[in-house]
């Protein structure tokens, strides 16, 4: 496929070296993004944030760092990425010494985790709603901590085509499947009105109290009560993307 939209300088200023797949070029990117409303504003995300991302690590057998049922730090990972929310009907845990050289990525309620590679990691999220009295880690996923915008609001818009789509076409960049910080930090975020942000937060929690009573279904091995909650609570959220989508659009003002 041959660009016709841009120069060759423009091209080659993306450092086409690291952009081999022709899939990264596909103008159904720049489409997508061409659709947000006039007097949005869309803003790299490293504007929106206050402190660093936070780089991944795991747990190093080569350090003698062990993953068990009987340690005390929790330790989350790419499987404790559901659509709907974190999984806390069954956690991992790590030995202290893990722990404690992974403290860095002790986790904060608000904390967005990014998946940045891994089979299936694309454009995987989650949000950090709670957490328990242990000690906590994370192994493989980025953080993106204290933005400027709602945590709930940045976490629901990745989620969008828009955010989605800017994951996807890094992923399709570069020739392992890994994202790097920098690339995060580029993915360009629009931002909404306070009274809408609040609004996707509130309609987020309420998908979330499903989410909870389908993780303790989960726990107590209730499948039927597990099914039933987490059907609604996908549902509840898949709605709730396509009204931010819309709001983003201009077709709404409002999720509500």
């Amino acid at each position: 496929m041959v660009r016709v939209d841009k120069t060759l300088k423009e091209v080659m200023e993306e450092k086409p070296a690291s952009r081999w797949d022709p899939d990264y070029w596909h103008p159904k990117y720049e489409e997508i993004l061409s659709q947000v409303k006039n007097g949005i504003d869309l803003i790299p995300l490293i504007n929106i944030l206050k402190e660093e991302i936070i780089a991944p690590d795991h747990v190093r057998a080569s350090k003698g760092e062990k993953i068990g049922s009987s340690f005390s730090y929790e330790y989350r990972t790419l499987k404790d990425l559901l659509f709907t929310g974190l999984n806390y009907a069954s956690t991992n845990y790590c030995s202290d010494n893990a722990g404690e050289r992974l403290q860095r990525t002790s986790l904060r309620v608000d904390d967005i985790l990014f998946a940045g590679s891994g089979i299936g990691a694309i454009g995987r999220i989650g949000i950090v709603e709670k957490l328990s009295a242990k000690k906590s880690c994370v192994g493989d996923l980025f953080i993106l901590r204290s933005p400027s915008v709602d945590p709930f609001y940045l976490h629901i818009y990745l989620l969008t085509v828009f955010g989605q789509s800017q994951i996807e076409k890094i992923f399709h960049g570069i020739q392992s499947a890994k994202i790097s910080t920098k690339e995060i930090l580029a993915i360009k975020i629009t931002i909404v009105s306070d009274k809408i942000q609040k609004n996707i937060k509130s309609e987020y929690k309420k998908m979330s109290a499903y989410h909870d009573k389908a993780m303790e279904g989960k726990k107590k091995s209730d499948e039927a009560a597990y099914k039933k909650n987490i059907e609604v609570a996908e549902k509840m959220l898949k709605d709730l993307i396509v009204r931010t989508e819309a709001v983003i659009r201009g077709e709404r003002k409002d999720v509500i």
